[in-house]
């Protein structure tokens, strides 16, 4: 029994040290550059990143992904090109991902892409909000001024991560789009917001 405590604690220890806790964070647009975290993240990955989004305008998120890329770390993005004539920056951004070989599914149907998240597999991290990746989403020109009034959610919790990685599952066998549009789909859409 005098040994059986010491064991005991020590096994406790160990078990709680290999357990870590989910980090979350809540990021303020409204006085915090809420992109810094997300470049670091982006820049530490190794294993792979997946991507979707309704519209990039932020080069610096772009040329990120694409050095990652190049690097050998698998890529994922889906895309809505039907931003493109409301958003100025999109498509060449779109073609700057296109022209670097970064495989891009693109969706043309139904709704806009409103599903906004950047999934770090090798840092079981995800980030997501309804912010677009643009400079002015993520950080403010004048804090608590001049700011677009965005919440930007990070998390390695694993339920919330995982879930994001089932909806990346579709993007598993990626080929590149073709131009195409379906404006059927985005009138039946517009007619139900509509209502």
């Amino acid at each position: 029994m005098k040994h059986f405590a010491p064991a005991l604690a020590s096994l406790i220890l160990l078990l709680s040290a290999s357990h870590t806790a989910a980090q979350e964070r809540l990021c303020d647009t409204s006085f915090e550059d809420c992109r810094q975290p997300l470049w670091t993240l982006i820049d530490n990955e190794n294993v792979g990143i997946d991507v979707s989004y309704w519209f990039m305008q932020d080069t610096s998120l772009a040329n990120k992904i694409i050095a990652r890329h190049q690097a050998g770390v698998p890529v994922r993005l889906l895309v809505d090109p039907r931003a493109n004539p409301t958003y100025a920056g999109n498509q060449a951004i779109l073609n700057q991902f296109a022209a670097a070989g970064v495989p891009m599914r693109y969706k043309v149907a139904d709704c806009i892409l409103h599903r906004k998240f950047m999934l770090f597999a090798g840092q079981n991290q995800v980030e997501f909000s309804g912010a677009n990746y643009s400079p002015s989403f993520f950080v403010p020109t004048n804090p608590y001024v001049d700011y677009i009034d965005e919440a930007i959610y990070f998390t390695t919790a694993s339920a919330i991560v995982n879930s994001f990685g089932k909806a990346s599952q579709y993007l598993k066998h990626m080929r590149q789009p073709a131009q195409t549009s379906n404006t059927r789909a985005v009138s039946r859409c517009s007619a139900a917001s509509s209502q």
